[in-house]
């Protein structure tokens, strides 16, 4: 949880909005490829031959 000032805090969570806005960008594109739907479900996100999952380190990487 976030502890600090709340102008920090409107900072990161517009920097957070900015970089959601790329994600959906690339969802967008992966899908517009035409091999697959991404289908998110269980803590992961499957796509056409790839699937992104969260580690126990807490970071998120990809199996292709």
């Amino acid at each position: 949880m976030f502890v600090g000032r709340p102008e920090e805090l409107r900072r990161r969570e517009q920097q957070a909005a900015a970089l959601a806005a790329e994600i959906a960008r690339l969802m967008t594109g992966i899908e517009a490829l035409g091999i697959g739907p991404l289908m998110p479900a269980g803590g992961r996100l499957s796509g056409p031959a790839f699937v992104i999952v969260r580690t126990d380190r807490g970071r998120w990487s990809i199996r292709a």
